[in-house]
């Protein structure tokens, strides 16, 4: 794996876990879940909260793709009767190069961290119980009737951090979905590359840890 993938994604493992999180929709209207009726991603959102407290800021937005070399990723939230079944990947723009993170056994807290193996840009994707045949893509385009599966917040005290809501059923389909957005909820944060100066950094800290080590086995 490339130095600068390497330091970028290690620096997000040290980025704190979910907090308590303050959600402005900007007056998008979510359904109430057929799982649990008194719930949507608003309100799952609005309940979750870990050890530090601290409120986030969640603003939903419209964005559907994303530029960087990797990710972390973490399972907040399954609510859905597909759940033990649901696969969650990231695909390269423009390509039906599809990569699986988190498979159908993967629940509420599950990690992961990506390497795209370069500068892309990507999109992220779910196969609704696991069937890749109903797959849907956070760009809208891509989904059956160009609808919006996925709800898509900005975290906005951390960087390039969003939440992912998705709805696993096609929402002018047979089903017709329930519009709670809340299926299968996922935070990514995506590394870009380091800045110049913290890859020096980071290579006379290596070099001082070298020099070190040699002195310490002339002595």
């Amino acid at each position: 794996m490339n130095r600068k993938v390497v330091v970028a994604l290690m620096s997000l493992l040290f980025v704190g876990s979910a907090n308590a999180y303050v959600v402005n929709t900007n007056g998008f209207a979510f359904g109430s879940s057929w799982d649990n009726p008194s719930s949507n991603v608003d309100t799952v959102l609005n309940s979750l909260q870990d050890e530090a407290g601290d409120n986030l800021t969640l603003n939903m937005i419209s964005a559907e793709t994303w530029s960087g070399i990797g990710a972390t990723s973490v399972i907040l939230e399954e609510l859905a009767g597909y759940k033990n079944n649901t696969t969650f990947g990231w695909y390269e723009q423009g390509t039906n190069n599809f990569n699986q993170i988190f498979a159908g056994a993967d629940g509420k807290g599950k990690s992961a961290v990506i390497d795209f193996g370069s500068m892309m840009d990507i999109g992220f994707y779910i196969n609704p119980n696991g069937r890749a045949a109903n797959r849907m893509f956070t760009e809208s385009d891509r989904n059956t009737h160009d609808d919006v599966q996925v709800a898509v917040f900005k975290v906005e005290e951390l960087v390039d951090t969003y939440i992912l809501g998705w709805e696993d059923l096609d929402l002018n389909g047979g089903n017709g979905g329930d519009r709670d957005y809340q299926d299968m909820i996922v935070r990514v944060q995506i590394a870009q590359v380091p800045e110049p100066g913290t890859v020096a950094l980071l290579g006379l800290g290596l070099l001082g840890l070298v020099l070190a080590r040699r002195k310490q086995a002339n002595s």
